[in-house]
């Protein structure tokens, strides 16, 4: 009976010993003392680069869980603020799965909410899904489809593309995702990419060819055709076009929405029936960009 009991704990040691390096924690996103993303901003006629941080005294409890406050850089200081849509947030990880959540404003049908959704995700496989969300309760389903190593970071790649971005969706080891952390909250941003990450005022991460300058979409600047209003309500005008011609209209996963054919130089498209949301609209062989209230 002794040997028995022996044998049993000897397996229970193994099995110990086994589950603690399967444990073993991913590199966290945050630095010991404090962490500043640099990304993007580009919409209509608008384009910066916003700086965001978080420092170690910035920590917050919310329904019981530690979350480190995330604000926007100015001249001023940093705002924490919450009460518009952009990349202000809660933001908190799981470093055994590699998993971060990030909790912001976003627009919903009952207007401005504030919620959290997981934005990163290192456990997952090839195969698995991950949930995509957007504004107004929509959204989308992306894949795995890749898990690799680069420089000792673990990065799992989704098929999903936001706006016009040429690069996937991916999850990076200490460092979040090549998109930031607020991207799921910030969706009038056009251009989402990290440029840079410090923790602790050392660059970990360096994208140069992220900038609002070379980012978004490849637009004709000097189109003589006019939109108006934008954002516009339940129509949309259209002036300066050739006399003839077609368009579509896009969604930002590129899907059809709406086409038709025009015999004017002026064109007004009832958009009564789509959703809040961006949309593209093809038409003499340029594309632009509107926004529906």
């Amino acid at each position: 009976m002794k040997e028995m009991n022996s044998i049993v704990k000897a397996i229970l040691m193994v099995i110990t010993f086994y589950s603690s390096a399967n444990a073993q924690e991913y590199t966290s996103i945050l630095g010991a003392q404090n962490t500043r993303w640099k990304v993007p901003f580009c919409n209509l006629d608008q384009q910066f680069i916003r700086e965001n941080i978080t420092n170690e005294t910035d920590e917050t409890i919310v329904a019981g869980l530690s979350y480190n406050k995330v604000g926007t850089v100015f001249s001023g200081g940093v705002d924490f603020s919450l009460n518009t849509i952009g990349s202000n947030g809660y933001i908190r990880e799981e470093t055994t799965e590699g998993k971060a959540w990030f909790m912001g404003t976003i627009e919903t049908m009952s207007g401005i909410d504030t919620v959290e959704y997981l934005v990163m995700d290192l456990s997952l496989e090839v195969g698995d899904e991950f949930i995509i969300h957007g504004a107004w309760g929509e959204t989308s389903i992306s894949t795995i489809d890749s898990v690799y190593y680069m420089t000792g970071q673990k990065h799992v790649r989704t098929t999903f593309h936001y706006w016009s971005n040429d690069h996937p969706l991916t999850f990076i080891e200490g460092v979040g995702t090549n998109y930031g952390l607020s991207y799921m909250h910030d969706h009038y941003n056009m251009c989402p990419c990290l440029i840079s990450i410090e923790k602790d005022a050392d660059e970990i991460y360096l994208n140069t060819a992220c900038n609002a300058g070379t980012v978004g979409l490849n637009e004709n600047k000097e189109s003589k055709i006019v939109l108006f209003p934008n954002p516009a309500n339940n129509k949309l005008s259209i002036n300066n076009l050739p006399l003839k011609g077609t368009y579509i209209i896009r969604n930002v996963l590129g899907e059809l929405i709406m086409s038709g054919t025009y015999n004017s130089s002026n064109l007004n498209i009832n958009l009564s029936n789509l959703k809040k949301n961006i949309y593209f609209i093809e038409i003499n062989n340029e594309i632009l960009k509107f926004i529906k209230l």
